[in-house]
């Protein structure tokens, strides 16, 4: 048999069958399941059992060794009983088996039962019709074990009986011949249903890229905070001519963060920040300029910027050159 049908390893409590062909017979990574009932002669479709074909899908074909397998879910498995006449066609596949008793349904779920046949009730003596008419029109049923009322008329003889019935048969005949003509007519003239194929989800769309180049170029653009945390995140896709435009805006909006960034990137002492490690800006070491940004970023309120001003102008005041005598003088008061 060139499709195979047994329950789904991965989920044992039910619901769910795996279905596999050759792989040469099945070339194709995804498929659609359509499920035939020889009994029935109907469809399985969204709503049950129809007669205009649906399919089911796509799903998703995998490769193992020679064979191809899929697997169906509830929207199958839970409306079929087991033994069942089918014939189960995927993608070009059509292959005649009996649903297997060991695919069960999800837990809980309502299989779809057998046909009720009626039993017909046993038939009536004539004495006990006559006595359900005697009932029905005077509302009280005769004594037990009296006889029969005898008929009011005689009744026709049974030869005018059949000539009174026969155009009133006949008229029934045609206009029963009329309605199926015209349900016939009616059935052929409507166009085939186009198969019922069950929707994909869509997917959720990707968000964009924080660290795209256009993203990157309008990075002096935002609040030094925000820029900071931008470069951190991005690292090396930051060139150093956007993170110096951004340092520089921040400086000149009087951020403290920024301000005491410049003091660090001049500060020969301090350069372990992401900023020169990873994004590589790097500016010739002055310490009278690393004190410069130090003593802003301290009006701006940084006792970080403080802290590194304190170590640094003893060697401002201890240097020979005039700059740094300078700077200590102007930089380093209290």
């Amino acid at each position: 048999m060139a499709l195979k049908i047994r329950p789904d390893p991965r989920r044992p409590s039910g619901g769910y069958a795996e279905l596999s062909a050759e792989a040469g017979a099945l070339p194709e990574t995804e498929a659609t399941v359509s499920v035939f009932d020889a009994f029935s002669e109907r469809f399985l479709g969204l709503d049950g059992w129809q007669s205009d074909r649906a399919e089911f899908g796509p799903y998703e074909v995998v490769r193992d060794g020679d064979r191809a397998r899929l697997v169906i879910g509830p929207e199958i498995v839970n409306r079929i009983e087991e033994y069942a006449a089918l014939k189960i066609r995927v993608n070009r596949i059509e292959a005649e088996l009996s649903w297997p008793d060991d695919v069960v349904p999800m837990p809980g779920a309502a299989r779809i039962g057998g046909l009720a046949v009626a039993r017909a009730a046993p038939a009536k003596t004539p004495t006990e019709a006559t006595a359900d008419t005697t009932g029905l029109l005077t509302g009280k049923l005769p004594e037990p074990g009296a006889p029969p009322p005898a008929a009011q008329t005689e009744a026709p003889a049974p030869e005018e009986q059949r000539r009174s019935r026969l155009p009133l048969i006949a008229g029934l005949s045609a206009l029963a011949l009329l309605i199926c003509g015209g349900a016939l007519a009616w059935f052929l003239m409507q166009p085939p249903s186009p198969p019922v194929v069950a929707e994909r989800p869509e997917a959720e769309p990707t968000p964009p890229d924080p660290c795209r180049p256009e993203a990157l170029a309008g990075l002096d653009g935002l609040p030094f905070a925000e820029g900071r945390a931008l470069m951190a995140r991005c690292g090396a896709r930051v060139t150093p001519q956007q993170a110096l435009a951004a340092l520089e805006a921040g400086a000149d909006a009087g951020d403290a963060d920024a301000l005491l960034l410049f003091g660090e990137i001049y500060d020969e002492g301090a350069n372990d920040d992401p900023v020169e490690t990873e994004i590589g800006l790097s500016l010739t070491p002055s310490a009278s300029k690393a004190a410069e940004y130090y003593a802003r970023a301290r009006a701006a309120g940084s006792a970080e910027a403080a802290k590194r001003l304190e170590r640094l102008c003893p060697d401002l005041r201890a240097a020979s050159d005039t700059l740094s005598r300078s700077a200590a003088e102007e930089y380093c008061r209290p």
